[in-house]
């Protein structure tokens, strides 16, 4: 019996009780300081400080705005003229990022997306650019294969040790899984991988569910959130949404590809998450998702069964 459960075991009820009490929070302390030091957009954004990525909550802001402008232009019947006042925030934070001579990948985009509102509101133009027509119609997959697809994934846990994963396939998955829809296409989450045996070995024995084939890992990715591109009490949670629909996405062109993986759930402390930051070389600015084992499945490898619960125990349709 090691030393915590001895104590447990020997402690009133409600002494035990209290100290988890007192350890939640201080985890949740913990959360509000790092959210509210990352996240204040209206702060002076040459400040410095270890908990706010500046690039990033101002890049986030130029984001918001110039995805506002382009959506007005997606609507059934677009109003002229409109979005006036954003089109002045989004000037500003530009004239910002080019007085600091910050080259952010957001710049581009805002700029065209100022151009097209302006054209729209003068003529009524609509931008191909910016608002490009979709696909009259797609091609409908047959049921069976969508079947097979879905059915066949399942979480790996025995992966095949002689058959590293290549470069290439990885850097593909990645990028297909970047269309992952996120909050105002903010897409500020992010995939640190790693396939170094004592790198992955390290980050594992923080994990606590790879006990047994951890060993057998080829890669690894740790999913994360830039903190800083959020804002306000109401996106307090949303890194965690737009984190695990890219997560999910990842997994299924992963599946894709041909290869195999496994969520591992990263529900751990912000000591133990600081200990995976520091081994991992991730800042201080992005929050830990959930970290995911890949590689190809070793041969006839077993899974475990993971019945599914009825659909009238997840579905509800509210007429």
């Amino acid at each position: 019996m090691g030393l915590k459960a001895r104590i447990r075991a020997v402690s009133p009820l409600w002494a035990v009780r209290t100290y988890k009490g007192l350890a939640l929070g201080r985890e949740f302390l913990r959360d509000f300081r790092d959210y509210a030091a990352s996240t204040l957009w209206e702060s002076d954004l040459k400040a410095g400080t270890p908990r706010r990525d500046n690039s990033e909550a101002l890049s986030s802001r130029i984001v918001v705005h110039y995805h506002a402008l382009e959506k007005g232009m997606t609507f059934p019947k677009p109003r002229r003229p409109y979005g006036i006042e954003r089109r002045e925030e989004l000037a500003a934070l530009v004239s910002i990022a080019e007085s600091g001579g910050q080259e952010l990948s957001s710049l581009a985009p805002a700029m065209s997306a100022i151009e097209a509102l302006d054209r729209f509101n003068s003529t009524g133009e609509i931008s191909d650019e910016t608002t490009p027509r979709a696909e009259s119609s797609l091609e409908e997959i047959p049921l069976d294969a969508i079947t097979r697809f879905v059915t066949t994934r399942r979480s790996v846990r025995n992966f095949d040790v002689t058959r590293p994963v290549p470069d290439p396939l990885i850097q593909q998955a990645v990028q297909f899984a970047g269309t992952t829809p996120s909050v105002c296409n903010r897409r500020s989450f992010k995939a640190h991988y790693f396939d170094s045996r004592d790198t992955i070995d390290a980050l594992l024995s923080l994990q606590n569910g790879n006990s047994g084939f951890g060993h057998t890992v080829p890669g690894l990715f740790v999913i994360t959130e830039k903190r800083s591109a959020f804002a306000g009490p109401g996106e307090r949670n949303q890194r965690w949404v737009d984190g695990g629909l890219f997560s999910m996405t990842l997994v299924w062109v992963l599946h894709a590809l041909g290869l195999g993986t496994c969520f591992l759930n990263w529900s751990q402390t912000h000591a133990r998450t600081d200990a995976l930051r520091e081994a991992a070389g991730i800042p201080p600015t992005e929050d830990v998702i959930v970290l995911i084992a890949v590689g190809y499945p070793s041969l006839n490898h077993r899974v475990a069964r993971s019945p599914q619960r009825p659909v009238s125990e997840i579905f509800q349709h509210h007429r």
